[in-house]
Parts: structure tokens; C-alpha cells; sequence
């Protein structure tokens, strides 16, 4: 019989069953052809449909179920929570949010609400080893043959034209230039 725990917290319900999906995503390429070309698009997160029954008696257990549902953090992001399946353990799910649809239909026969809800894998483990490359590429970086480094250097002033100088102007250059000098 399957069982799960949220944060620690075991949601108790009857017949539980959960179930484990993972989306392989990919893009056509072939355009207008036969091909049967495509693009990976990267692994997507795990999901696990959880589904189980709640008797009529414990309320307070399908009110506590709701609360972790909607439950957000400081940011107003879902809360991520560790998570407590064999299933979950067995395909490296360590920490889930709540997604999608959570309801609580009455059963049809039993005197119980049929409750499911979904679960998305948080940092999984192909989205970790992405953002350890990402750091890695970042903060690694190395020189090649094919780098060179760059000096900041001061623009190189450049000379200024030289201007026709008339001979009044050579002549007055000349009385500043010895007016100027110290005796």
C-alpha cells in the first residue's frame, strides 16, 4: 500500500495510490516533410498524481490537505516541500509543490471525499546539474590562445594642426614670449 508524507507530515489516506509521469519533450523538425526528425527540448520535472480517499470523519484531515495546497512563502510562491514516497525515493524526487487540480469529490458508494492532487518535482536533478554548468561557465573563466586581455589605455592626444601664422602674429608671439620670461 502506498503512502506519503509532506514536510514529515503523513497525509493519511485510504487505498492511496500514486502515480509517477515525466514528460519527454521534443520539437518536430521535419517541416512539411515525412521526416521523422526532432529536437530534444531538455527533461522535464517529474509529477506525481496522488489519489486516495478520506473518510467523512476526518475533516480535519482534508482541511489540513488544503492548507499545504494553498499554502505560499514570504515571496507569494507555492511552498516547497520535502516529500515522503517509496515511489518518490526510488526515482530521486526529494522535494515536490503542489500544481494543477486538487479536489475532493464525494465517492459515489463509500461514505468518503475521492481526493487527488498533483505534485511537481522542485529542482530536480537534470535542473540541478543545468544550473551547476551555468555557475561553472560563469565564474570559470579562462583564458585560450585565442583571448587576449585589454589595457584601458588614455586616448593619445593628438597634435594640433599646424595653422599659417601671419607675421603680426609672429611678431606678437614674440614680444609675449619675452615679456613673459623672468629678468
Amino acid at each position: 500500500m502506498s503512502q506519503i508524507a509532506l514536510d514529515g507530515e503523513l497525509i493519511n489516506l485510504k487505498s492511496c495510490k500514486i502515480e509517477l509521469s515525466m514528460q519527454l519533450a521534443e520539437q518536430d523538425m521535419s517541416g512539411q516533410s515525412s521526416s521523422t526528425a526532432s529536437s530534444e527540448q531538455g527533461d522535464k520535472a517529474k509529477e506525481l498524481k496522488v489519489t486516495g480517499l478520506i473518510p467523512f470523519t476526518d475533516k480535519a484531515q482534508l482541511s489540513r490537505l488544503f492548507e499545504l495546497a494553498i499554502a505560499k512563502d514570504e515571496a507569494g510562491n507555492r511552498v516547497v516541500r520535502r516529500v515522503g514516497s517509496e515511489l518518490a525515493r526510488m526515482v530521486k524526487i526529494r522535494q515536490v509543490k503542489f500544481f494543477g487540480l486538487i479536489s475532493a469529490p464525494e465517492h459515489p458508494t463509500f461514505l468518503a471525499w475521492n481526493v487527488s492532487f498533483q505534485l511537481r518535482e522542485h529542482l530536480s536533478v537534470p535542473e540541478v546539474a543545468e544550473q551547476r554548468q551555468e555557475l561553472a561557465d560563469a565564474s570559470g573563466f579562462q583564458t585560450t590562445e585565442q583571448s587576449s586581455s585589454v589595457i584601458p589605455t588614455a586616448p593619445i592626444a593628438a597634435a594640433p594642426p599646424k595653422v599659417e601664422v601671419s607675421s603680426i602674429e609672429k611678431f606678437l608671439a614674440s614680444i609675449d614670449n619675452a615679456i613673459g620670461e623672468p629678468a
